[in-house]
């Protein structure tokens, strides 16, 4: 695709809400790819992809093409591995501290070969074993902290904790939940009630409550420095703003008046889930948010922006109505949307993505999939923000439900082949023959389809994507890498995540191939840049 074709940008974006977003980007065309950060692999980093495999992944990025890098949410999950359910909208996950960027380790000779032995042991896995992986990354990260401490650093710190004021809430909690063997924070019983027991716990734990600081400094940092290699070579970050946030949280325990904590939210009954969905997370109380004029979303968007040039707006249809379940249910058939009202919807959806526009300067691009009302995609595009095609849920439903053809797209939206969701492109090849049939001939093929998705019609596939209208097109690193033959075995053993289950097979899944290989194969380069075009 041309970056300079602008013929098929809508006019209106000029007098959009999000007009300034865009301008600070660039209104084209843009390819880019979307890598879940514990996914990559780098013959440096230690069992679970980090900051610093971001560096070769902008590298690769320009070889193929690629202005864009999409990752899924990273804050900081506790022991969890889930990212879209962390223990702090703000705080980011330690797991991703590139160690080899810490100072005290990287001018250690000890240190560094104790670090490359944690290379060699924990790169050998397949998966991610995340206890295994925090556990000798933070006591490696804990003896760097014992190496630097002294003024300089608590100095540094200081001045990063003043100039963070969501730590305070973050610090106190991280520590205690440590404290407490990671039980959920309405287990604690009264103990940390009052203001003058946390300050005294603190007092107690000084060094432990700073040592998370330090950790929260060295991501940021780095994240930063990230983001700015990223952008000096016209590459822009993309990250995931999660519409909920965990029960068991910071920010549900010392906020609770923005929380309903007798429901949680999820989705109806419907084709896929006969009895919905009950995802445990509570719903908001808008009207007590919007009394303190949003103050913490804001401030959320606020944090983020420092990473990130644009984000997706996770569940965008959650900002108009949402699945409000009673706490005591366990699936989500008695529920209702919240607000009640279908004619309410609009404005409420309105009235919080403005709130979101006006809070950051970062692009937002909305996850609208699955069933949507028609008020959520109209106010959408009247502000100016992209919605999702997923091409294989891209179809003429209400007619004979064919494919509709990517050159037929609303230029206004982000276009990619699967997601963290759902299968590979090549799993969802393998699982639904009629599906693929009906694709093999939309494309002009003759005859049936074949059992196994070839990698040059995969190609095929990313190329007719990503020429057609949508201003984005952003493909899975999974179905950047299959047409190659670089993903072994079961397509379905390369997802990353399937909803509504829970097990080693969500979340854990790495790239088979490190980032330093993919730089080196000059034929994948060539033939992903010329596809990308």
């Amino acid at each position: 695709m041309s970056e300079n074709d602008d013929r098929e940008i809508p006019q209106f974006l000029e007098h959009a809400a999000t007009k300034d977003h865009w301008e600070r980007i660039g209104v084209k065309k843009r390819f880019g790819i979307c890598a879940p950060l514990f996914s990559l692999r780098t013959l440096r980093d230690a069992g679970v992809g980090d900051i610093g495999d971001l560096y070769p992944l902008v590298d690769w990025c320009r070889r193929i093409g690629a202005s864009v890098i999409q990752l899924l949410p990273i804050n900081d999950m506790g022991l969890d591995s889930v990212p879209y359910s962390a223990l702090s909208a703000f705080a980011l996950d330690p797991i991703y501290i590139a160690l080899d960027r810490v100072d005290e380790i990287a001018s250690a000779p000890d240190l560094c070969e104790r670090l490359a032995r944690l290379s060699t042991t924990l790169n050998q896995g397949a998966r991610i074993d995340y206890l295994q992986v925090r556990r000798e990354k933070g006591a490696l990260l804990e003896e760097a902290f014992r190496r630097a401490d002294g003024p300089p650093l608590r100095a540094a710190l200081a001045e990063f904790r003043d100039s963070n004021s969501w730590l305070d809430d973050y610090l106190i909690y991280r520590t205690i939940k440590e404290h407490r063997e990671y039980r959920s924070w309405e287990d604690w019983g009264e103990e940390f009630s009052s203001g003058e027991a946390r300050n005294r716990f603190a007092r107690e734990h000084d060094e432990r409550l700073t040592f998370h600081l330090y950790e929260q400094w060295l991501l940021d940092r780095q994240l930063s420095e990230a983001r700015g290699y990223a952008n000096a070579n016209g590459i822009l970050l993309k990250g995931d703003i999660p519409i909920l946030v965990s029960r068991d949280s910071a920010d549900v325990w010392l906020n609770p008046a923005y929380f309903n904590l007798q429901t949680t939210a999820g989705a109806p009954p419907d084709m896929y889930a006969e009895e919905g969905q009950n995802w445990g997370f509570p719903t908001y109380r808008w009207d007590v948010l919007a009394g303190q004029d949003y103050s913490w979303w804001r401030a959320r968007l606020e944090v983020a922006q420092r990473y990130f040039d644009l984000y997706r707006i996770d569940h965008v249809v959650g900002f108009f109505r949402i699945w409000t379940i009673p706490l005591s249910e366990t699936t989500g058939v008695n529920g209702r949307y919240e607000p009640q009202e279908e004619w309410a919807w609009g404005d409420h959806g309105r009235r919080l993505l403005s709130m979101m526009l006006e809070s950051s300067t970062m692009l937002p691009l909305a996850e609208d999939l699955g069933t949507i009302p028609p008020v959520c995609r109209e106010t959408l595009r009247e502000l100016g923000i992209c919605g999702f095609k997923v091409q294989r849920w891209e179809k003429r439903w209400h007619e004979d439900h064919s494919f509709i053809q990517p050159s037929d797209y609303d230029p206004l939206s982000l276009a990619t082949l699967s997601t963290h969701d759902s299968e590979t492109l090549a799993g969802w090849w393998a699982a639904y023959p009629d599906e693929r049939g009906q694709l093999w001939g939309t494309l002009g093929k003759e005859g049936s389809a074949p059992d196994r998705l070839p990698g040059e019609f995969e190609l095929e596939l990313i190329r007719w994507l990503a020429r057609g209208r949508s201003l984005f097109t952003v493909v899975m690193l999974q179905d950047l890498l299959d047409p190659f033959g670089l993903l072994p075995g079961d397509p379905a053993e390369h997802r990353v995540n399937v909803p509504g289950t829970v097990g080693p097979h969500n979340w854990t899944w790495r790239s088979p191939v490190c980032l330093e290989d993919l730089l080196g194969n000059e034929e994948l380069c060539s033939t992903l840049a010329e596809t990308s075009l």
